[in-house]
């Protein structure tokens, strides 16, 4: 394959990264269009996308939140006193 070809196409690993990077919209338009081009001819990549996009969308759909830093700290310092009386 000629540097001309090369510059279209992309390997399946650099075709994973820029699914990723695509699904949380930081591929710019000629990443997104190199990966198409792959897609096209590359049934395991389609799949990995189909399924990474379906993880993508159960994940906003699921409305999740993370716990903040206080209640973190808070079970943190609770388990430490716990752990402390056991060994007492």
């Amino acid at each position: 394959m000629g540097k001309k070809a090369k510059f279209l196409f992309f390997n399946c690993s650099e075709a994973a990264t820029c699914c990723d990077k695509a699904q949380y919209e930081e591929a710019n338009l000629f990443e997104k269009a190199k990966l198409m081009l792959h897609l096209a001819f590359c049934k395991t990549c389609r799949k990995f996308s189909a399924r990474n996009s379906r993880l993508t969308h159960l994940m906003k759909e699921s409305k999740l939140e993370t716990c903040p830093e206080e209640k973190k700290k808070q079970w943190r310092e609770e388990i430490k006193k716990e752990f402390a009386e056991e060994r007492s």
